[in-house]
């Protein structure tokens, strides 16, 4: 198939509908390829969450499922990604919101109708209530604005915390003392071991570049999504 479509932007529900509505718009043999990567985020979340899954796997023999997760930075398009595949996974999601829980709210009930799948919302406004929710959970994934730090070193003293992982490659550290290049390595400020976006990010360009060459190549008309990311993603994540 010689033509295909890249759907792009910086909203990723804008974008679903659009890969939707690009789906149900052809008809044989009227049809191209589509390909969902709004932001980067869909690959960007698909490698975050393999990372974690095969750390998980590796270090601490755990599966995702029934794992307690909060989510940093999930008003925006990577952390909505994130929280899906891992609540689609069986983790058991917490949005948290950094302007208070109204909007984190409204996302998870979008979660909920758009996907079928339940998420929870907090506020992480304060410093108070963001250690609290770093005490509660057992992975926390920092999805913020380059440049943004989401948890200080001090927040990072939950006993039950296994993971942490940024995508923030720009200073400073979405989760403060983060070496951009971790790659399961053990935190200084706490028992748990750390996930950079270095590592994260070599992963994503892969899957970014694997679906672009899978869609030149096939044969036949095919739809990318960030279901079809997470799953390239757990191949190459290592």
């Amino acid at each position: 198939v010689d033509t295909g479509i890249f759907i792009a932007g910086k909203d990723a529900s804008l974008a679903l509908d659009m890969f939707d509505a690009a789906k149900k718009a052809m008809v044989p043999p009227f049809q191209v390829s589509v390909f969902a990567d709004p932001a980067g985020s869909f690959t960007t979340a698909a490698a975050m969450v393999a990372k974690v899954e095969k750390a998980l796997e590796k270090k601490l023999q755990r599966a995702l499922r029934d794992t307690r997760v909060a989510v940093f930075g999930a008003t925006g398009v990577v952390g909505f990604c994130t929280a899906v595949i891992a609540a689609g996974e069986g983790a058991r999601v917490t949005l948290v919101g950094h302007d208070g829980i109204e909007r984190v709210k409204q996302i998870a009930a979008e979660i909920e109708s758009r996907f079928n799948i339940i998420v929870d919302a907090a506020d992480g406004s304060s410093d108070a209530r963001k250690t609290k929710l770093v005490e509660a959970n057992e992975i926390i994934l920092a999805c913020a604005k380059a440049g943004v730090q989401v948890v200080s070193k001090a927040q990072l003293q939950g006993n039950d915390l296994l993971i942490a992982a940024d995508v923030n490659a720009v200073p400073p550290a979405g989760i403060e003392g983060l070496a951009v290049n971790a790659n399961g390595d053990p935190l200084e400020a706490a028992k748990a071991v750390g996930i950079g976006p270095l590592a994260i990010g070599n992963v994503k360009y892969k899957v970014e570049f694997g679906l672009f060459k899978r869609m030149i190549e096939s044969e036949k008309t095919i739809t990318l999504d960030f279901q079809e990311a997470f799953s390239l993603a757990r191949e190459i994540a290592k």
